[in-house]
């Protein structure tokens, strides 16, 4: 408690950040954004940040990237919105093909126009709530619509950030 009057909540927060890329592969399945999990308590609801950086240098088959969490932990509900873009360009930049994405599920969510270009970034700033009902492990994932015929990385201080906010139900 801050003062006699407010109450609050003092977040025991979960925070990865990738130290040096990580290569991902050139498939059109699910992948780990950080290749990492959270161990997500039952009954407890979490608040959750992530920015995600991705960069790809090969391959021109055309294909989309989608946004979405897995693991074995099981939810109640999650409510959770993206930001960003999909450009050709490196960081630094200034673009205006703007993404924003928002959703009540777990499931992959196409995040993408459709990429047909060999050099692509990437970015995604995503906020969000979930309430778990059974914990359990909750993993940051994407899924590429089609194998482009290069890996995206999920580049250096890439982030995620998650902490608890409340039993479920309060």
């Amino acid at each position: 408690t801050a003062q006699g009057t407010q109450r609050g909540v003092i977040p025991g927060a979960q925070f990865f950040r990738l130290e040096s890329n990580l290569a991902g592969a050139n498939v059109a399945t699910v992948q780990s954004v950080f290749n990492v999990s959270v161990t997500l308590s039952t009954s407890t609801v979490y608040a959750f940040e992530f920015v995600y950086y991705f960069n790809k240098t090969a391959g021109t088959t055309s294909h989309t990237l989608g946004i979405g969490y897995g693991g074995s932990a099981t939810l109640n509900s999650i409510l959770w919105d993206a930001m960003g873009y999909d450009n050709s360009a490196v960081l630094p930049l200034r673009v205006t093909p703007f993404q924003i994405v928002a959703n009540s599920s777990a499931s992959n969510t196409t995040f993408t126009g459709a990429i047909a270009v060999a050099a692509t970034t990437i970015i995604a700033n995503i906020k969000g709530i979930v309430s778990i009902n059974g914990g359990g492990t909750f993993t940051p994932q994407y899924t590429l619509s089609a194998a482009p015929g290069g890996a995206y990385s999920t580049m250096a201080n890439s982030y995620f950030l998650i902490y608890p906010i409340g039993a479920s139900g309060a």
